[in-house]
């Protein structure tokens, strides 16, 4: 995963975009090119003819300003290739932005590129007004006449009410952009190539994966016409978005489907031996959690093995020879596994997956592990939880799973990969947990079963305890690092006492 763009001067923490001090709309003038793209129109072209008219009547200079139709959502990916500006904003065919919304929205991503204005959209029932009237009620500044009764989407506004205005929202919050206009630096946009990318909900979702913090512009008025059959956009939202993003959860009620973007990619690096390893990932691929994949991490080239597990001449390899006897059963292992690939280095991120989960190979995880750490993240809210196995060999044996978003926006900010944990623990916090309540064990101590396949449930069964240090900064780090060395310390203690 690519990561250019600009440096945030001050990342802010979760999504609590207070931080972040854009200019009045306006003043200065703006400098910025600004591509908007007005995307889909049902089937009817008047639909795009109408946000067209309004979006001509801008307060915003008709030199900075592109404006760009895209029929359908899957077309949206490439239009931001070609497009000229270096802040976009989306907005769907047939809804009727007022004059100020361009220079509202994009006022936020000349003062952060993490931000994205989301613009508050106003629900009208009725037939919408021609172009022409459009024009002029926009030039006399009484657009707001042409929709009488309208009323905030209620979806944004109870979101809103509940989140301090997103300020305190969860990993959800890029569901505040459903059906309505918004705007985000072009550079923290990465497309993927399925044909049924580019809704509003998949692109937000994306940026939030990047990193992005989520800002509600009441000075953006959007009005949009009311779905007339809200049950058949129900369900295609569902079947375009379901394989694409796996937030909310619920969607995904398919028993034994594997979906493209997983929940959780899990990395594991090949530096045990052939069963230790199998044993690991066989643990991870057999849990409760199945919406999961794995990225076994080694030297393939270099033992005449590609991706699917096959020798430089097509032939599938399941011979063990020297030098490259381990990475060869493990191809010839998983080749036809289709929630397992192998890479030769470890991605940096889980993009798009929202959870990156590092796993030693020398540790294994019981079958309600991976989902008992992500229901814990999800309700600290934190950017990494650790997990130190019971009997440790040191306090570097964990196991990690660090939040996509989080890990993003620190990259972004220029973070360099060692100073990640620091990063992620000012801006989302950290947590250690103690590895006997998440049944995460050592394969390679004796009696370990190593040589078995997935793991059965232990006497807690994941079940959460109290023995955790959250880490928010220099003092709690501090704490973390006493936690860390007394449950190492325990562990050389149990050691030595049983020798």
């Amino acid at each position: 995963m690519s990561l250019p763009g600009a440096v945030s001067a001050a990342p802010s923490p979760h999504n609590d975009w207070t931080l972040i001090a854009p200019v009045e709309p306006g003043h200065p003038a703006p400098t910025a090119q600004v591509s908007v793209l007005v995307v889909g129109d049902g089937g009817d072209p008047a639909a795009a003819a109408r946000t067209v008219a309004a979006l001509r009547q801008q307060r915003y200079p008709d030199r900075l300003l592109q404006i760009v139709t895209v029929t359908t959502d899957s077309d949206f990916a490439d239009q931001v290739g070609t497009a000229k500006g270096e802040i976009i904003v989306r907005i769907p065919a047939g809804a009727v932005p007022a004059p100020d919304l361009v220079s509202a929205l994009t006022r936020w991503q000349q003062a952060s590129p993490a931000a994205v204005s989301v613009a508050v959209p106003m629900i009208f029932s009725g037939r919408a007004p021609d172009p022409d009237v459009i024009v002029a009620h926009a030039s006399a500044g009484t657009l707001g006449q042409l929709f009488p009764g309208s009323t905030v989407d209620p979806g944004l506004a109870r979101l809103l009410d509940t989140t301090h205005q997103l300020r305190t929202a969860d990993h959800l919050v890029f569901l505040a952009a459903a059906g309505t206009g918004y705007a985000f630096q072009r550079d923290r946009y990465q497309a993927g190539s399925d044909r049924f990318q580019g809704t509003d909900v998949e692109v937000a979702y994306r940026l939030a994966q990047a990193g992005a913090v989520f800002v509600p512009e009441p000075a953006a008025t959007l009005w949009t016409a009311a779905l007339a059959d809200p049950v058949t956009a129900g369900q295609r939202a569902d079947a375009e978005l379901t394989d694409l993003v796996p937030f909310p959860r619920a969607r995904r009620n398919r028993p034994g489907r594997v979906w493209q973007v997983p929940l959780v990619t899990a990395v594991v690096p090949v530096d045990q031996p052939y069963q230790v390893v199998r044993s690991c990932v066989d643990r991870l691929l057999g849990g409760d959690e199945r919406d999961l994949h794995v990225a076994l991490v080694g030297d393939w080239a270099a033992a005449g093995t590609d991706s699917s597990g096959t020798d430089s001449s097509g032939t599938a390899v399941g011979r063990a020879d020297s030098g490259g006897s381990d990475l060869r059963l493990l191809a010839a292992e998983y080749r036809s596994e289709p929630r397992v690939r192998m890479v030769s280095s470890a991605p940096l991120t889980a993009f798009p997956a929202p959870y990156l989960l590092r796993v030693p190979s020398r540790l294994g995880v019981g079958p309600r592990t991976v989902g008992s750490l992500v229901a814990a993240m999800e309700k600290w809210r934190c950017g990494l939880l650790r997990v130190l196995p019971a009997g440790a060999g040191a306090p570097t044996h964990a196991v990690e799973l660090w939040s996509t978003a989080a890990r993003s926006r620190a990259l972004h900010a220029g973070t360099a990969d060692g100073a990640l944990v620091e990063a992620v623990a000012a801006s989302h916090g950290q947590r250690w947990e103690t590895g006997s309540e998440y049944d995460v064990v050592d394969l390679t101590a004796a009696g370990s079963g190593a040589a078995g396949g997935p793991a059965t449930a232990g006497p807690r069964g994941g079940r959460r305890a109290g023995q955790t240090v959250t880490v928010g900064g220099a003092r709690s780090l501090g704490r973390a690092t006493v936690f860390v060395a007394r449950k190492y310390a325990r562990g050389v203690r149990r050691r030595l006492i049983s020798r």
